[in-house]
């Protein structure tokens, strides 16, 4: 039996409808963060207005709570940016991201240092941060001895966040914190058992799946910040997924019985902050920003910008200036839009203030 092609506006749909964005919910903020696969954690307000465009009656301190009492927790996950995500996802992502090799270490940095010396340098750093949180001030200090020239503090403790698991520590994370940042040993600050690599990467294709299907291979890979393909593929084969096609005949994944809308389904406006993963987590963007160039969302200097949604695709950007909500469409807006949108406005304005 031909597989089922699925459109664009029939993906643009579902993906709106997983990411809680064809209307706002009442749910506890760790389930509606499992719900998205996670927050992008870039810029510290981004995972609260990410939540705030899709909850009902968030407040800040929920979310800064949850951080506080480790329900969530931040740290260096996808495509190698900072996440806040549950304890549970972020053993089953960190363990996943390993298992599929997402670890690229090219010549260049071998040649600077080895990474078996990264490894153990990892290590040590480890097991100082068991003993309780540091700030970067203090890590800076316990990596100065292995710096050069060519090597600085900053590159060391990069890559070393990619050899050990690592977690922010509060306030780190927190609406409102301007510091450096504090961090603690992962096995520290979250005591569970990192799950088999098998289970931590069907677990985090599921997550994604739920969050961002129907997707590619190359989707899941793009999101994950994975740089090899094949164990992605083998991933998939492993799990009992249902089948579909694009309309330019790729094979799109999804988990069963999750929400696939009428394409008619009618999508309200919506202001989407920085770094929301919403625009991030395909390889082929079209679904979300529809014949708008990636170029215009996603900055050369890697600033990722925060989006109007009309009609579910992205119709513009927009600013938080000193409290207040400035918006730039790429165009007319349709009748009624602009009105939904100075309302979505005045909401982040009250949010905010």
């Amino acid at each position: 039996m031909a597989e089922r092609v699925l459109t664009r506006r029939e993906l643009n749909r579902a993906l709106l409808a997983r990411q809680l964005l064809l209307e706002r919910r009442s749910v506890p903020v760790t389930r509606a963060v499992e719900r998205l696969a996670g927050l992008q954690a870039q810029y510290t307000p981004s995972p609260y207005l990410s939540l705030h465009a899709r909850l009902d009656g968030l407040e800040r301190s929920t979310l800064t709570r949850a951080l506080e009492r480790r329900r969530l927790v931040k740290a260096l996950l996808m495509r190698g940016t900072l996440h806040i995500v549950t304890p549970r996802d972020f053993w089953s992502f960190a363990v996943a991201r390993r298992a599929l090799g997402a670890d690229y270490w090219p010549p260049a940095y071998e040649r600077l240092m080895p990474q078996a010396r990264i490894a153990k340098l990892a290590q040590t750093l480890l097991a100082e941060l068991r003993d309780g949180p540091r700030t970067y001030e203090e890590i800076r200090g316990l990596l100065e001895p292995h710096t050069s020239p060519k090597i600085s503090p900053a590159f060391l403790w990069r890559r070393a966040q990619g050899q050990a698991e690592f977690v922010h520590a509060p306030p780190s994370g927190a609406w409102g914190y301007h510091g450096e940042g504090v961090y603690v040993a992962a096995d520290a600050a979250i005591p569970e058992e990192p799950p088999s690599p098998e289970d931590a990467s069907e677990h985090l294709i599921r997550r994604y799946l739920a969050a961002f299907g129907p997707a590619t291979a190359h989707d899941v890979a793009q999101w994950a910040g994975i740089q090899r393909i094949g164990p992605v593929k083998e991933a998939l084969e492993r799990l009992e997924l249902r089948t579909f096609a694009d309309e330019s005949g790729k094979t799109l994944h999804d988990v069963p019985r999750a929400p696939l809308p009428d394409p008619g389904t009618p999508a309200p406006a919506r202001l989407v902050p920085r770094y929301d993963n919403l625009v991030l987590s395909h390889a082929d963007r079209a679904r979300i920003l529809g014949d708008v160039a990636p170029s215009r969302i996603v900055a050369k200097n890697a600033i990722v910008h925060a989006t109007i949604l009309v009609d579910g695709f992205v119709a513009g950007t927009w600013q938080l200036e000193k409290g207040r909500v400035r918006l730039e469409p790429f165009g007319r807006l349709p009748r009624g839009a602009r009105g939904e949108l100075d309302a979505e406005a005045e909401r982040i304005e009250a949010f905010a203030a």
